[in-house]
């Protein structure tokens, strides 16, 4: 799995989710498994803003992470 924390607050990343969709944005927070409900699922989570909104996935479906300028 791939470690999403080095990109916490990193800047511009480019995510392709393990649907090989890729999203381009500004990284923003990383949401630890502890802080989620038992609603959620149990797992880290980065959250990017692209194109005026907040996209989150989930460590499990990125199949990459790179920052870009």
């Amino acid at each position: 799995m791939i470690n999403i924390w080095n990109f916490e607050y990193c800047g511009k990343v480019k995510i392709v989710d393990i649907d090989g969709n890729e999203f381009t944005g500004e990284a923003q927070e990383i949401t630890d498994e502890s802080e989620r409900s038992d609603d959620e699922k149990a797992e880290d989570g980065i959250t990017i803003l692209s194109d005026g909104k907040l996209i989150e996935f989930y460590q499990s479906d990125i199949q990459s992470i790179e920052k870009v300028n």
